[in-house]
């Protein structure tokens, strides 16, 4: 049922509608029980030669979400984020996701199997964008700027900050060098 609904939309990002991220590298707020959700950011305005645009082509600034990431490190070498995860996750309970996808180190790349439902995406990396407190091996560059191989160990991703910094506190007590980053994510449809 995934695939037929990822199959059916045909939005694309628009690099123009991301905002630069933000990394903070700041000490913990307790989360409040009730934090409040974020408002989705309101679309830009568009201009005159878009209104005469199809609908099918519509403006993708409403598809992009102030998220919060909880980064516990980076580099631009697999396996030790890989090991680093393991460590954390021994130590925090926290589930590991990785979507399916394996680092293939011919291609250097973090990927799905060629043989995924997914075709377009089969043998190709595919982000990690919802929000949850998982833990997995990602590329920097969807949630800051950073070199086009390096790789995050993403713990958490969250649309409330005090959610994101809560978890910061406990993942710093292991990794002391732990960092939240605010960025606007593309959340419409990846096909």
């Amino acid at each position: 049922m995934l695939g037929g609904l990822l199959a059916a939309c045909t939005a694309q990002p628009d690099p123009a509608a991301r905002a630069a991220p933000t990394t903070v590298r700041t000490e913990p707020v307790p989360a409040s029980p009730a934090a409040p959700q974020l408002a989705p950011a309101s679309p830009a305005a568009a201009p005159v030669a878009a209104a005469a645009e199809p609908a099918a082509e519509t403006d993708t600034a409403d598809q992009y979400e102030t998220m919060y990431v909880v980064i516990a490190d980076t580099s631009r070498q697999y396996r030790p984020l890989r090991r680093q995860m393991l460590r954390l996750q021994a130590v925090t309970s926290q589930r590991i996701d990785t979507m399916g996808r394996f680092y293939d180190p011919k291609k250097n790349l973090i990927r799905l199997p060629d043989n995924d439902a997914d075709e377009v995406y089969a043998g190709d990396y595919f982000p990690r964008r919802t929000p949850d407190a998982t833990l997995s091996v990602e590329y920097t560059t969807l949630y800051t700027s950073a070199h086009d191989k390096s790789m995050a160990l993403v713990t958490g991703i969250y649309q409330e900050p005090a959610r994101a910094d809560s978890l910061l506190a406990v993942v710093r007590r292991t990794v002391p060098t732990a960092f939240r980053v605010k960025t606007r994510m593309f959340m419409g449809c990846l096909h």
